[in-house]
């Protein structure tokens, strides 16, 4: 069941929203051949009428299959924004740090131009390589800085994934042999002009036969003939693009989880590590609880902060051991553990900085108390860039940046001090 909804999505893919309508297409005549009933159109003498309801019936779906069929390309404005991530076969994976989707978007956004300008089969090699190139230069890394043992297991890795996919996404990819593809192409080379030829002059030499016999029957066996090789041509074309997409996708994923530390590629089987190896030591267990820095200059405010939590979680919360520079917290948020560490407030020592820096680098999530009625915003603001600086360091593309929440404190001590009576309306 999952192989065939794996099917279904996949034409629907590639037949661009259409396939309802090719399933119309198929279905509509059947219904109107059944409401007549071949029998009694044939001895109450409506076969003609039979006939002209079928034809106009799915000629009414055809024609604007066929048209749309035929005009994609010249309707696509340059620089249309590429697919969205979640509509691709391959996935971005769920441990993949902000810089590192962007790096992958990028990497699509490349292998999309490429297939755009026409990307024959004989140079997919080539527009690997070109993908592995990208990703490492966004890691800072050369391009193909490893071994030849680690590089089959490279490509071991992408086969074995693209393997994955094909088989979740078509039904009976299974069973088709190698050999019967080599000899679909070998018969395809030896006599695919002409033998196309014969089979055009063999067709339209029935046409001309049907012609004197029922010349309605002829019209409609034309347009659906070339309806039909149109909208099969153009599947086997989205096809063949959706392959070479899937595999250049694999190629930046695998390369992404390569260069990022998360592939090994070690003497023994692969694996795909959760972290980078020399990292493990100092990143955060997966079962530890979600971690809140409070990060803020002294005197914005920050205990007051900590107490208002500290009073909505009453009980919930016990203070765990800690150092002079920090106080750590933990409670019980709708049944999730939570550590709150509240920081020493910036006061201009670099050793301060420093260690609000590692902390902050390590959080899930940071609340940056500001004082409303404080003008002074260059420590703040000298940290949020250093901040930054850690997130685009090359070394640091796989860490996770935590989401930040500005909280305005002490605002009931901006001007006129006598208007501001609680509860505030602050879009007034």
């Amino acid at each position: 069941m999952k192989k065939i909804k794996g099917l279904y999505r996949l034409l629907s893919d590639l037949s661009g929203g259409r396939w309802l309508i090719v399933v119309m297409s198929a279905v509509l005549p059947m219904l109107i051949m059944m409401g007549f009933g071949v029998v009694l159109s044939i001895k109450y003498g409506h076969l003609l009428a039979l006939s002209i309801a079928i034809t106009i019936s799915t000629l009414v779906v055809i024609i604007p299959l066929y048209v749309m069929s035929r005009t994609p390309d010249k309707d696509k404005p340059e620089g249309q924004p590429l697919p969205d991530i979640d509509e691709d076969l391959v996935k971005a994976s769920s441990d993949w740090s902000q810089t590192e989707l962007a790096i992958w978007n990028d990497s699509k956004a490349h292998t999309r131009e490429r297939l755009r300008a026409g990307l024959d089969w004989g140079k997919i090699d080539a527009a690997g390589l070109e993908v592995l190139e990208i990703v490492a230069q966004k890691f800072g890394k050369k391009t193909l800085d490893f071994s030849v043992p680690e590089g089959l297991k490279l490509f071991e890795e992408v086969s074995h994934r693209y393997k994955l996919v094909l088989k979740e996404n078509i039904p009976g990819i299974e069973y088709i042999k190698v050999s019967h593809m080599k000899a679909g192409y070998e018969a395809y080379d030896k006599y695919g002009v002409l033998g196309q030829q014969v089979v055009t002059a063999a067709i339209w030499a029935n046409h001309a036969k049907n012609l004197y016999f029922d010349p309605l029957k002829v019209a409609f066996d034309v347009a659906r003939q070339q309806a039909s090789s149109s909208m099969t041509k153009g599947f086997v074309d989205d096809m063949q693009l959706k392959a070479k997409e899937t595999l250049l996708d694999e190629v930046a994923a695998v390369a992404i989880d390569l260069y990022s530390g998360r592939f090994s590629l070690e003497d023994e089987d692969l694996r795909v590590a959760s972290t980078p190896v020399p990292d493990e030591e100092h990143f955060a267990s997966v079962l530890e609880p979600i971690r809140i820095v409070v990060v803020g200059q002294t005197g914005a405010g920050k205990s007051s902060i900590i107490n208002v939590l500290k009073d909505e979680l009453a009980a919930e919360v016990d203070v765990l051991p800690s150092t002079q520079a920090s106080t750590l917290y933990s409670a019980i948020i709708n049944e999730i553990e939570v550590r709150i560490v509240d920081l020493r407030g910036l006061d201009g020592k670099p050793d301060t900085e420093k260690v609000m820096l590692n902390e902050m680098t390590q959080a899930d999530l940071v609340l940056w108390v500001l004082k409303a009625n404080q003008s002074a915003r260059d420590l703040d603001k000298q940290l949020n860039d250093k901040f930054g600086v850690f997130y685009a360091d090359p070394k640091n593309v796989s860490s996770k940046k935590p989401l930040v929440i500005a909280v305005v404190n002490q605002v009931d001590k901006l001007k006129p001090i006598t208007e501001w009576q609680p509860p505030y309306d602050l879009e007034n």
